[in-house]
């Protein structure tokens, strides 16, 4: 009898069932293009003193449009930006209000437009801005 709890016990815990447990989860993404983008306004900075980068850039009208409802729509929700080669790692997009002083952020950005990955490798950085920029 104790023979076929342990058959019964391996079998629930073989790699098949610990692979599927673990199934990745799907991540929303947003693609940004050239269109999305003021293409003067990109500028790749150093970032530290040890050797790590930033990548500034303002959008368009309608870039900033596309990201707003990006984040609208997945507002607390873990999100990725994809830019050309490059993808952001998972990141919790932003509500509405800001958690700290509970005002509406949204209706301030969206007069600068501007956005930024930091703290990146210089090839990463690299191909950010070639992401951004028009073919």
């Amino acid at each position: 009898m104790i023979k076929y709890y342990i058959i019964l016990l391996l079998a629930l815990s073989s790699p098949a069932s610990v692979l599927e447990a673990g199934a990745a989860e799907t991540i929303p993404a947003i693609r940004l293009t050239a269109n999305d983008i003021v293409q003067d306004s990109i500028k790749q900075v150093r970032w530290s003193t040890n050797g790590l980068f930033a990548v500034k850039w303002s959008y368009t009208e309608t870039g900033a449009q596309r990201m707003l409802d990006f984040w609208g729509k997945h507002a607390g929700e873990k999100v990725c930006i994809q830019v050309g080669r490059f993808e952001t790692p998972p990141f919790v997009a932003p509500g509405r209000e800001n958690p700290i002083t509970h005002e509406d952020w949204q209706a301030d950005w969206i007069k600068r437009r501007t956005d930024k990955f930091i703290n990146l490798k210089e090839a990463d950085a690299g191909a950010v801005v070639a992401g951004l920029k028009e073919p």
